[in-house]
Parts: C-alpha cells; structure tokens; sequence
C-alpha cells in the first residue's frame, strides 16, 4: 500500500542523519501525527470568533480567551506556570489615550510658523509619565537616530543635541545586517539613545521606502487605539523616559519642508539614508509640542502552564514555547464590522501552542527538559506581556535555555521554505536546518529586512534577556507553482492585517498550518531533548545581553 503524504512526511522526521544524530532527536512520529488541520482549526474556530470580541488586552473579550486558555491547560495535565500556584500572571497596565482636541505639535521653519493637522501631517501618541507635557526646543537632524559602535555607524556623531528636539528617519541604516538592524530600528532603542545624548523630544519620519510600502494615511489607523504600558511596582510605565517631553511621526511632505534652507536638499538627505551614510546637522526650524493624555488602569494576565521535564538534572531547564492571545478589539468599522477577530494574528498562533501542549503532553515519557506554554496579553501594544514576563519570570529566566515564538502560523498556502529568525545568531540555526532537511523544505534567509520582524513579536522580549530565540513563519517559495507567495502574503497585509477581515472567513490552508505546527514542534523537541542547551555564536551581537543576564 503506498504511503499516504502525511505518512512519508513523519516518517522523514523520525530519521536522523548520521552526522546530525549526536546533536538533535526529533520526536516520535505518533506525537506529530497528533498535530491535526483540524485541532487548529477548531481552537482557532472559538479565539476568533465574534464571542470574544476581537481580545484586546484589558477586555472581556480577553478575559475569555484567557480562561479558555487556562482551561485547556488544565485538561492536559500541565502544572500552574503563573503567579501563586495558578495559570495566571496578572499585569497592571497604563491606558494612554491622547486628548487630540488639546494636543498640538507646532513648527517654525524659518519665518513659517504653522500649527500642524494632526492624523494628517502628523501623528502622535498620549505621553506614558505626565497628563500635561509641553516641550520647544530647536531641530536637529540625526539620519536614523542610531549609534551602533558595532558597525561603526553613529548619526550622533558631531552634534550637540543637549536640549534639542531630534529629528530621524523610521529604520535602521539598509547596511546593518537584518536583526541588529530591526534592533536598532526599535523605538524603545532610539528614544534611550536620543535621552543618552541630552534630546528631549523626538519627531520621526516616516518617508522613503517605509512611506512606499504603507502610506501614512494608513499607518494614522495604528495610531488610533489608546496606546498601554506595563507597570511595575513602583508604578514606572515600562522603557519610561522622563526626560523626553514629546514624540510624534511627521509625514514626508511635512518633513521635507524642515530641509528648506538647510544647505541639505532633501531629495540628498534620503539619497544619503538609502546610502547608509550617517548624518547630522541642525535645521533651521523650532518645534512646540503640546501633549494633554489621560491615564487609567487596568489588569491583563498571560497564561503559563508548565509539563515537567523527565531527567532528573534537565527538568530544572525551560524550553518556553510563546504565542500572544491578545488582538485589537473592537474598533473602527470597516465594512459595517467593527470587531477585529485576529484569526491568523493570532488566534493561529495561539491555536498552534496549545495543540503542541497537547501533543507532548499525551507522549507516554516527557522530554527531557520543561516545557513552559506562555500565552501572552498586550503583544499588539507593544510585545508588553512577554516583556513583562521575561523582566518578571516565575522560572528563574536563568533556567529558560530558548524561547520558540509562533506568530501567525502559515495559513494561506503550503510552503516550500521557511524563515526562521533569530535562529542564525545562535546554534538554534543548524538545529533549524536540520528539521528543514527532515521535512523537505528550504530555510531562506528574512525576505523582507525593512519589515523588521525581528523586533516585532514575543521572542524579541527573550533575546532582550540573553535567551536564543526563534520565529518561525513560512517563506515564499509555494508548493504549487501557480502561486505567487510573496503577492498573496503583499495582498494579505494590504487587505486584512490589523483589520476585520482577518476572520475565519478568510481563506485558510490548514494543512499548511499543521506542517508549520509540526516544525515548531520538532524545533522545541530538539531543544528539550539536546544534552546541551542552546547557545549564543561567538562574537554574536545579541551575545551582549546574555553577558548581562543572570547565569545559571
């Protein structure tokens, strides 16, 4: 009888190549069968649905998806993984909304002076530390904003910003190699670097490519939503800088009229951006801007549930697989709906840990290390959850060895490739190559560096803490050749990202999504199973934040 896909596909995994067999186990084959189209589909079915009222973080809509969560985890045996011997860890928020009829950001350019219309010229978000802020200063531009010693690259060279008003473009120098590029990119990494310097204020520009890809009439939607941070116990919102009075987001068009008079034509400032060229020099403009936000509270948990691990040594170290349950909510209607359901983002993702749980969970001998399943809150506001988590860890973080993020599985065609970021920064790369192999499928480097994934979802908040980390999401090379990966995944953030068509009403591969499941599985398997835990390359870049962290 012939072999059934499915079949030839497990049975390729559970070989193991001589010259990878001391390194890497892959899991048994009944514990991948166990990874059904179908389970994810129906837990997808119940996070997305209209019941739960698109999850934003703080909402009864949340407040389901997380007890459901918990459920799901006490069904399957797992062990409380939160706070006081429960699935839950609680986090107090800030609620940030900006008051924009008493909200103003001013220009003097030259002799214009000109009161700026914001969602229109500009954007701007409430301030995190005061309900009443102003701030006027003169305009420095600083290029990209960033010092990166590493690369010998720093736009701060030479300029005094000390009481300034900064002004940089949105990204990191194209030069910089993708995942210290998206780190740069940070905004959280370029306000410190601007308080570093003495700056007490930032206007970014998003212009250029980044303007090229997403208008920024359709970048004002993500600024729509009150912004949230976490705070801690000293009721500090979190990456809090007090000495920066003011922030906003100027267009292109806005921007470029800073340039005037400069002896900086603008059309060269970008030539020299895309150049990676640093830059700085001051513009011949003043800026005011006049920030009235109102706070409030409010509490959101992740969920944590824990399988013990088997040997007696490696039990005490974590492999942690993340997913974030939270999504927008209710908001603005489109197409007479307002509830942003999340289905790929990220009831997939959600969908794809717990039949992972599920799996390795029901296998008749644990693997060798823990497991933690980490359902996260506040991811879309900021990857606040998992920061909070990894900054407060009910496992010593010592003892997490990686982290295995999954943030939209692959759900809109079967691929041939995948991208796994992160995992070349560390020896979690050959491990990677290694499921790959197994599966018949390609690992391609990150497509689309601009886009900075990298710093865009949870495992961003484990590599901040010195912990190798791994993002998995399909290339876009297809299975079927009639298919244009990289034109349906375009289209698919153009029409339904961050919208409520990204429903379950959608067009959807199960199968493909199963097969994404399935490698994340095998990755984490490998990892908990590795006599060794994973660790930083030599002379890596993200090898200074494990330099600072606690040692096991």
């Amino acid at each position: 009888m012939a072999l059934t896909r499915l079949a030839v596909l497990l049975t390729l995994l559970t070989l193991i190549p001589a010259a990878c067999a001391q390194s890497y186990e892959y899991p048994p084959q009944d514990m991948l069968a166990r990874i059904r189209p179908e389970g994810i589909r129906a837990q997808m079915g119940f996070l997305a649905d209209d019941l739960l009222e698109g999850r934003g973080t703080g909402t009864r809509g949340y407040a389901l998806a997380a007890a459901y969560v918990r459920s799901q985890f006490e069904e399957m045996g797992l062990k409380p993984g939160g706070k006081d011997n429960t699935y839950f860890q609680n986090i107090r928020f800030r609620k940030i909304e900006l008051q924009k009829d008493q909200s103003w950001l001013k220009l003097k350019v030259n002799t214009f002076d000109r009161t700026l219309n914001i969602d229109e010229d500009y954007l701007m978000r409430g301030d995190p530390i005061s309900t009443n802020t102003t701030s006027e200063a003169p305009l420095v531009f600083v290029g990209y904003g960033v010092t990166a010693p590493d690369f010998q690259y720093d736009d701060y060279a030479g300029v005094d910003v000390r009481g300034k008003i900064v002004v940089a473009f949105y990204g990191a120098p194209p030069r910089l190699p993708s995942a210290p590029g998206a780190h740069y990119s940070s905004s959280e990494v370029k306000l410190a670097t601007a308080a570093a310097h003495g700056a007490i204020g930032m206007l970014s520009i998003w212009g250029g490519k980044a303007e090229g890809r997403i208008p920024f009439t359709a970048l004002a939607r993500f600024f729509q939503p009150p912004a949230i941070r976490w705070l801690d116990a000293k009721g500090m919102p979190n990456d809090a800088q007090p000495s920066i009075k003011g922030t906003a987001w100027l267009n292109s068009k806005t921007a470029a009229a800073l340039f005037e008079n400069s002896g900086h034509p603008w059309k060269d400032v970008l030539a020299a951006a895309l150049d990676s060229k640093p830059q700085a020099f001051a513009l011949p403009a003043i800026a005011s801007m006049h920030i009235v936000s109102k706070h409030s509270e409010m509490e959101s948990p992740n969920i944590a549930g824990i399988l013990p691990g088997s040997d007696p040594q490696l039990k005490n170290e974590f492999v942690v697989f993340t997913a974030h349950a939270d999504h927008l909510g209710i908001g603005n209607r489109v197409n007479n709906d307002d509830i942003y359901n999340g289905a790929v983002d990220n009831a997939s993702g959600t969908a794809a840990l717990l039949e992972i749980a599920r799996a390795m969970s029901s296998a008749p001998i644990a693997p060798r290390r823990s497991l933690l399943f980490l359902v996260v809150t506040g991811e879309e506001a900021g990857l606040l959850g998992s920061e909070y988590y990894a900054q407060n860890p009910t496992v010593p973080i010592a003892q997490i060895v990686t982290d295995v993020n999954m943030d939209g599985v692959s759900l809109l065609y079967d691929f041939k490739d995948i991208v796994a970021l992160g995992a070349e920064h560390s020896s979690l790369g050959p491990l990677v190559e290694s499921v790959a192999q197994h599966m018949g499928i390609e690992v391609s480097p990150d497509p689309m560096p601009e886009e900075v994934f990298f710093i865009r979802s949870d495992q961003y908040s484990f590599v901040k803490q010195g912990v190798p980390s791994v993002f998995l999401s399909d290339g876009f090379k297809t299975v079927d050749p009639k298919l244009d990966g990289k034109k349906m995944s375009d289209n698919w953030e153009a029409t339904r990202y961050h919208m409520p068509t990204d429903d379950m009403n959608q067009p959807l591969d199960f199968n493909a999504a199963a097969k994404c499941t399935r490698i994340d599985l095998a990755i984490g398997y490998g990892i908990a199973q590795a006599k060794d835990r994973p660790h930083w390359n030599a002379g890596d870049f993200f090898q200074r934040f494990a330099d600072k962290a606690p040692k096991p």
